[in-house]
Order: structure tokens, then sequence, then C-alpha cells
């Protein structure tokens, strides 16, 4: 840092970190010493990156951000203790990002830091951009032994982990490849590792351009940071044309986490511009101070422009210029530019757009060839384009450069006549292809330039190498990237039948990266545009991606029996059989239940007629839908096993894990707990050996019912945030909405639902609300004429589209407990005539995303409300099978429900006593607050304002056992007169009229406590 005419703004080392304990200053003496002794062995094994030779060489100085470097002050003290903190930095182009985060670098490299970096590039690049250059210096470490707290997984080690991510130099190999999972957890294992040994400073700079790929990673990093020592910058753009949306997406998703931040860039100020003169002109203070407000109201304080338009003014004679009128007024950075490129001589020139057209970075050997020209020559040209201030070295070889600032090279570009640029792309093209096939992302940049150019004739060479660009990013996991290559792949083929090809290929790929909505459209595109056997292809495809979904069918089943009426293919034909069987999961899907298992049925018997397992297993699959009922449960349990003991015969770990879960959801609607649990089993194992995210979301839900009905709301509340965030499985919005119904409950149980009170009119309209839910909600907020409105609703319709929805479970709960809060008979009665085939039953919604227990409380319940004599029998029938379930949380609630339903039917008090110390028995060994009330509601506390003494409660108590007086006379040691006096006075403070209603009145004051 002597070499650098930089203004020291930040805090002096000798007291970096100490202000935060208010320490006062001590020495940097003994600090650097035991960096040196606690690291030495290690270093010698691993020696991390060099800084890059831009970070450390600067023709201006640097002023001013002197709060902001504070906060990062603050931030590598808690890194130095072991906790990972991650600063989002934001500003418009040219406000500095780059230049603050490297004078960030170089001071904490001086600290014993260990720096990592990595950027994006605006053009097609590597999949995990930002994240190869650092991953790929943690590699070095890894081979070297150099971490000696690495854990190795089970599976495959870290170090071929690693090279997924890092990519191949060469074609794809054949080898199982990791999961997105196990590779973002071996990148998390590694940095951890490595920041044992030092504390790391990671830099991802430009990620306004990062892929999904590279998004996702950075949020894995974020929330599985634990004792990792990082301190991570992440730079971007925030304002248009290059604010990223994925981005910010990202960034509003991760703010709330611990140790996640965020640094706007201000313009500098006056006084920043003032030193900045004095430093970079050599001009006094006051002849500083008096220019700097009209160079603050030319730049607007951007960094970028402040720079130029004194590198002009320096040009021009200097500050004097200022008052010949000769002060510059650039509207744009192409203001800037256009004159020094005027400047230069024509070889120089061509040689500086050709390096544009390159990059941000270019090497002299591929710019040499590109030109045509001798290296010799081209280095010599160079260095006029260097000493205009618009390149600088990146090595002391001198073998590459870099632009000055990225707006600079874009400008240069933007300069460039249209044709010339065309060419140009070409001409790079070809140089890579002539060129080392081990050039750093050599298939990306071809691809990029001849893409570019394809209006040149150049679309052919532009498919292929798009085509083998997805190739690669799908060998590395990156299928979001795949898509988006064989996406623009499609879209410049003149062939119809390639271009349906790489659509359907691209909807493949886009898919398995969780982006459903873009793999749809793309489908669309086929099932409109492409050949009759395309059209099937794409309306299969269509469907198998919008039931995961949970698409109603309806566009699915539309698409597949136009499909199947013009596609020209045998009834064996695995393509016709699978598009049948998609077609009955699209039926069942739409509410047509019986038509939909019935057309699953003709696909299974045509495809073991075929003796094609493949169209087998795809059959199997449609015809066990998530939407098991009781009726249908041994035909859906048999087709799963045949599905598991199929994927087990030809290895396919994930037609196993479809028909175990499936088996799961059976089991559990009837209740068979062995099978249950073996088929919960095998479940999240294949979902595990699989790492298809979608699978992952599945096994999860299950664990999350385990949890949830165990009562472990902290496991189940853990699970839940960690599906929101599950990588290539939807969009943030697509998962939230999959698991809303899992969420709500959750958030019942736990009693935050008031949070949103102030959201809820009461007044919303039903027909555009899922009715059940809203009365839910409306029930656990006390809106007492909302719910009864919602209910009165509900009766009037056909509750047919309910029975066939997935969510029928839900609704029967829902609904039930709200038709007993508001004592709704009508409401009561409708439901429990068409709930009863779930008699014995428990109650699953969809592919277990939520579970409430046996059904027979919620039939007890209603049979309760409207006094019929099953209701005890079914509420007991109800506890005994959520016991045998393992699921202490539903018992309780059972226990609850049988309690309420006893003081309700005026059953005996000690009968009542006895069932309410077994529900708070139950409550209390678990940590539920909406259970807690429910107990309480049930069976209130004693109210204080009733005025009976504590010998009339003593009364009141036996009274509600049924004892007469003359039976209480002699309990009590007095008078049946007395007794006479006691009674009268309860009724007349409680306002009841007779004994019968005082003990009910007992019941619901929580006065039949053994100690009220």
């Amino acid at each position: 840092m002597a070499n650098s005419p930089t203004v020291a703004t930040w805090p002096d080392l000798a007291i970096f970190g100490a202000r935060r304990a208010g320490a006062g200053v001590r020495s940097s003496r003994p600090l650097f010493a035991g960096i040196r002794q606690e690291y030495r062995g290690d270093v010698e094994q691993w020696t991390p990156p060099d800084l890059p030779a831009r970070w450390r060489v600067h023709a201006s100085p640097f002023v001013g951000r002197r709060a902001e470097f504070h906060a990062l002050d603050e931030a590598w003290t808690a890194v130095e203790a072991g906790v990972q903190h991650v600063v989002f930095i934001e500003g418009d182009a040219g406000a500095g990002k780059s230049r603050f985060i490297a004078e960030t670098g170089c001071r904490l490299s001086a600290r014993g830091a260990t720096v990592l970096l990595g950027a994006c590039v605006a053009e097609l690049g590597a999949p995990y951009q930002p994240f190869v250059g650092p991953v790929s210096a943690l590699r070095v470490g890894v081979a070297a032994g150099a971490f000696p707290g690495l854990v190795e997984p089970a599976g495959m080690p870290v170090a071929t982990q690693l090279d997924t991510l890092v990519g191949p130099a060469g074609p794809v190999v054949d080898t199982r490849p990791s999961t997105r999972h196990e590779l973002y957890a071996a990148v998390c294992e590694t940095l951890r590792a490595a920041s044992q040994v030092r504390p790391i400073l990671l830099v991802l700079e430009d990620m306004h351009w990062a892929g999904a790929t590279s998004l996702e990673l950075l949020a894995h990093l974020i929330r599985h940071g634990d004792a990792i020592r990082t301190l991570c910058l992440v730079s971007h753009r925030s304002s248009p044309p290059d604010r990223s949306a994925a981005l910010a997406e990202t960034i509003a998703q991760l703010h709330r986490v611990e140790g996640v931040d965020r640094m706007r860039l201000t313009p500098l100020t006056v006084e920043d511009i003032a030193e900045y003169v004095r430093v970079r002109t050599g001009a006094s203070a006051d002849r500083s101070r008096s220019v700097a407000p009209l160079l603050l109201e030319r730049t607007a304080g951007n960094p970028f422009y402040l720079r130029e338009v004194v590198r002009d003014l320096e040009d021009r004679g200097g500050l004097a210029a200022l008052g010949a009128g000769m002060f510059p007024t650039p509207q744009t950075v192409l203001d800037l530019y256009a004159g020094r490129l005027a400047r230069l001589d024509g070889e120089s020139r061509r040689l500086l757009e050709v390096a544009a057209v390159v990059g941000d970075e270019f090497s002299v050997e591929l710019l040499a060839r590109v030109a045509g020209r001798d290296v010799e020559d081209v280095l010599d040209a160079l260095d006029g384009v260097r000493d205009a201030g618009l390149i600088r070295g990146l090595d002391r070889e001198g073998a590459s450069f870099g632009f000055d600032h990225v707006l600079g090279r874009q400008s240069v570009v933007d300069l460039m006549p249209r044709s010339l640029l065309l060419h140009v792309h070409v001409d790079v093209a070809r140089a890579l292809e002539d060129g080392p096939s081990s050039a750093p992302n050599r298939v990306q940049r071809i691809a990029h330039h001849y893409a570019s150019a394809e209006v040149l004739g150049h679309r052919r060479e532009a498919v292929r190498y798009l085509t083998e660009a997805a190739s690669l990013a799908r060998g590395r996991l990156a299928h979001h990237e795949a898509g988006q290559a064989l996406a623009r792949a499609a879209g410049l083929t003149d062939d119809p039948g390639e271009r349906d090809e790489l659509r359907l290929r691209a909807a493949e790929s886009f898919r398995d990266a969780g982006a459903f909505a873009t793999a749809c459209d793309l489908d669309r595109a086929v099932v409109r545009e492409g050949s009759p056997l395309d059209r099937l292809r794409a309306a299969v495809a269509f469907e198998g991606t919008t039931w995961r979904i949970g698409d109603l069918g309806f566009e699915a089943t539309d698409m597949l029996t136009t499909a199947l009426a013009r596609a020209e293919v045998g009834e064996h034909d695995r393509l016709r059989i699978s598009a049948v069987a998609s077609l009955g999961r699209a039926l069942s899907f739409t509410g047509d239940f019986d038509r939909g298992q019935e057309v699953c049925g003709r696909a299974i018997e045509l495809a073991r007629a075929s003796a094609d397992r493949a169209a087998l297993a795809h059959a199997l699959e449609c015809g066990i839908v998530m939407n098991a009922r009781p009726a249908h449960a041994a035909v859906q349990g048999a087709r799963s096993e045949e599905l598991v003991r199929l994927g087990r015969d030809v290895g396919d770990a994930r037609s196993i894990f479809m028909g175990a879960s499936i088996l799961t959801l059976v089991t559990y609607l009837v209740g068979d707990v062995e099978r249950f649990e073996r088929a919960f089993a095998e479940s999240v194992r294949m979902a595990a050996s699989t790492g298809e995210p979608f699978l992952l979301v599945q096994s999860s839900c299950f664990e999350w019912v385990r949890a949830f009905a165990r009562g472990d709301l902290a496991r189940a509340r853990a699970i839940s945030e960690e599906l929101l965030h599950m990588p290539g499985a939807g969009t943030g919005a697509e998962l939230a909405e999959r698991l809303s119904l899992q969420t709500f409950v959750l958030r019942r149980e736990d009693a935050r639902l008031p949070e949103v009170a102030a959201l809820i009119s009461g007044d919303e309209d039903v027909e555009q609300h899922w009715a059940p839910g809203l009365l839910a909600l409306y029930v656990e907020l006390g809106r007492r004429d909302p719910a009864r409105r919602v209910l009165d609703w509900f009766v009037g319709q056909d509750l047919t589209r309910f029975v066939a929805s997935p969510t029928w479970p839900a609704t029967i709960a829902f609904v039930a407990e709200a038709a007993v809060w508001l004592r709704h008979r009508e409401a009561a009665s409708v439901l429990r005539e068409r709930a009863n085939e779930l008699e014995g039953h428990n109650l699953a919604v969809g592919p277990m995303l939520a579970v409430f227990g046996s059904a027979d409380r919620y039939l007890g319940m209603l049979d309760s409300v409207l006094g019929r004599p099953r209701a005890e029998d079914l509420l007991r029938s109800a506890l005994a099978m959520d016991e045998r379930m393992d699921a202490p949380l539903f018992a309780a609630y059972d226990a609850v429900a049988l309690v309420e339903h006893l003081r309700r039917s005026g059953a005996r008090a000690t009968v009542v006593e006895n069932a309410h110390r077994d529900a708070t028995n139950r409550v209390g060994r678990l940590h539920s607050p909406r259970l807690t009330s429910r107990l309480g509601l049930v069976v209130p506390r004693r109210r204080r304002d009733d005025g009976l003494t504590r010998r009339e409660v003593e009364v009141l108590r036996l009274v509600a056992q049924g004892l007469s007086n003359r039976e209480l006379a002699e309990r009590l040691f007095i008078s049946e007169n007395t007794v006479t006096n006691h009674v009268r006075s309860i009724l007349l403070k409680t306002g009841m009229s007779n004994r019968t209603m005082a003990s009910r009145y007992a019941a619901d004051a929580g006065l039949l406590d053994p100690d009220p």
C-alpha cells in the first residue's frame, strides 16, 4: 500500500477492532505476531491466491467512505470471533463498489485474512461463475490436506464434489454427479474448515449478473454459515437497467438472517471531492475546496465520473481550464470516452475495440490471434492505450490486461459501428475455436460470440455451442443455466423439428432447476407449434410439471386429450401409454377422481401388456395420486407396493420413492402403524439418495409431519424454514403457496395468527378465497359473525368439489371446528353426512403436506353438537388411534375434545373431572400455545366476579357431582337447611335457574378442578 497514493481513511490498524469493546488504543504488533504463529503450519501447505494486481496499484486516490469502513471494521471483528457476516454492497454504476472492496481486501489481507475473489460477467458465463475462482483455490487446499478440520461425507469425497462446481477442462466424465444439496454442503464444509485455519474474506462482485444457480449457492452459504469465519462482500448494481430482480428477491429473503447487512454507497460529498482534487492534482487545500462544489454539480458525486472529469481537466491543462471555460460537461460515459478514442491511432483503437468485445479482461495472446498480429506489436500498441487511462495490466508479466472500469469497456462497444461489432464477434469466436481447448469458459464464450453475430449467418455455430454449453452446465448441476442456453438455441435454429426438441430439453432443464413456470411455457409453445408427436411429448411433460405445483389439471387434460387424438401412435407405444396415464392423473386433479383412476387403470393394463417397465412405472406413478380416500386405499396401496418392487428390480430410486411416499399416505390414512413406519423410512432414504429437490421437499414434509404430530414445534419450525428455501424446488412464491397449509397450521399452533389480524376485515369475499382456510382464520381470530357468514355459505354449496379436492381432509377439520365453536347445527349436520366415510381413518392433505390426526375426533365433535349418542365413543376411538400413531399432540386435542363433550352432555362431575385431569396432563407435556388455550376455553379458570364464597364453591362442586341436599349435609357436616341456603345463594349469584345449569356453570368456570 506504500506505493499507492490512496488517502488513509481506514481506522489505524493498531486500533482496528478495539472500538467495539471500548478497549482504547492497543498495539498492533502482538496481533500480527499471533496471526503468524497460529497459521504458520497450514500456510506452508497451502498458499492462498495473490491479491489481484488491480487492487494493489491505482492511478487515482481513494477518499471518503469512513462510515462504511467502520461498519466493516465491526463486521470483521465479529468474523474473527467466529461469526459469519455478509454485506450486500449496492450502488449505481460508477459508485465505486469495486474500488471500495479493493481497499477493504488489501487491508484485511494485511490483517491475515485469506482473500478469495470471484466475479460475474454480463455475457454467457460459466455456471456458478462468481464461485469458480474461490472454490478452485479452496480445492487446491483440500488436495494439499491444508484443512485438518475438514469433515468428509460418507459418500462422494469433498474434493470430487468441488470438481463438479469448478467444472472439467474437457468433456464431462461419465460418473455419478453429486446432487446440488450435496454440492452446496461440500462448499459450505470446505469454507468452514478453511476459515478455521485463517478467517476468510470472500468477495463476489457484480452479482446483478449472477445466474439462478449462483444465487442458490449464495443463499445456502448464508443460511448454513454456522461456524464459518467468513466476511462475504457481495456487490451489485441497484438501479435499472442492470438491477436484477432475482438478486433482489434473494436479498429480500435473506435480510432477516442474522449477520446479513446491506450497505449502499452514496455519492461523494463536497469534502470528499476536495480531498480527491488535492491529492490527485497537488492543488492547495483552498483551491481544492473552491472547485469541489462545481465538480459535485457536474458529476453528482459519482466517483467514476469524478475521476474521468478530473482526468480530462488534466489533459486540458489542469484546474486552470475551469477558469478558461473549458470545463467538460459529460452527459454520458460516451462523452468522456469518445474524445480519448479519437486521439488513438487506428491500430490502437482497433485493438481496443477487439479487446472490448472479448470482455472486461483479455489476454495479449488472444488479442493478437484475433487481430492477426504479432504479440510484440500488440504489446507496443497497448502501451499507448494504457497511457490514455483506458486499460491497465493485470499481471507482472504483461500477459493480460483489463479495462479500467466496466463502464469504459461498455462505452467502447457502444461507440463501435454495428457492422464492425458483429464481425469482431465472429473473429473472436473463431480465434477461441482455434485456441487451446483448456481456455477458461471456452465453450460458453464461443457460444456467446456466435449468438451475438447470428445475423451474419452464424446461427448453426451458435446453436451448436449453446447446446454444448447446456450439456456442460447440466454436468455441473447448473440446470437453470442449461435451460437458458437451450432456450436461446431454440430461438436461433431454423429447423422446426430441432427447435421443438431444444424447447423440450430446455423445459426439462428448467423443471430440474425448479423453474416450473418457465418449463410450462416452453411445453405450451411446443403444444401450439410442434409436430403431432412432439405435441404429445410436450403435453405429457406439461402435465408432469403442473401436478407437482398443485395445478387443478384442467389445462393438462385439454392438452392431452387433443394431442392423443391427433398423434398417430400405436396402442402399446410407450409415449401413448404415458400420455394416457398422464391424462388419468390430470383428470384426478380436476376433481373427476373416479374417471381419472379408471383411465390410469387402463394405462397400467396397457403397460403390463407391452412389458415396458418404464411405461409401467409411469402409469403406476400416475395411478397413485396424492388424494387417498378410504374407498381407494386398497387399490392405491397395492399399486404403490408394485411400483416399489418395480423400482427395486431396475434400481430406480425415484420409482421406489414415489411408491413408498404414497404408501406412507395410504398407511397413515388407515392407521397401519407398522407399514406406515416402513414406508416413511424408505421414502426419506430414497429421496436423499436421488437428491431431486422435489422429492426432498416431499420427504421433508414427512419429517415435518412426524415432528408436528409429536408436538416438537421447534423442529417443525426449522423444517418449514428449510422447505421454504429448498433450492431447485420452485420459486419462493411457488413454495410458499405449496406449503401454505402447513405454514398456517404451524403458525396457528404457535398462536401467531393474531399477527395478521390487522389485515383481516371480516368482509372478505368467500368466492375469492379458499373458504375453509378463511373460516379457520376467522375462528382463530375470534371473528364470530364473519365465521357464521362463511358457515351459512358453506351449507348452501354443493360439496362435491370439496370432497374431490386433495384438501378435503383440511376442510373437514376447519369446518368442524367452526361449527362446534358456533354451535352451527346445520353446518355440522351437512358436514357430518359427507365425512362419514372417513370414520376410523386419519386425515392427511396431499403428500403429507399437513395432517390432522384421527378423523373420529372431528366426527365426535360434530356428533356432540348434534346431540348424537356416539360422540363419546368416537372421541375415545380418536384418542386410541392417535396414541397408536405416536401423535401426542393430536391425542391431547382428542382429550380436550372429550372434556368439552362430557361437559356439554351433562356427564357426571367425576367423569368430567377425570377427563379434565387427563387432558391437563397431556397438554402440560407439550409446548403448544394454542392447545393450552383450547384447554382453558373448554374448562376456563374460575371467574372471580361471581361473588361465590369458598364454602359456596365447595357446595357447588358437590352439586355438580349429583349429590342431594341431604348427602351434601352429611358430607360437609352441616344441616340441610344450611345447604338449602347455600344453594339458593349460588343460584342467585350465578344467575342460574336450577341445579343442572349451575353444574354446567361450574364446569364452564373451571370450578371442578381439584383445588379451585
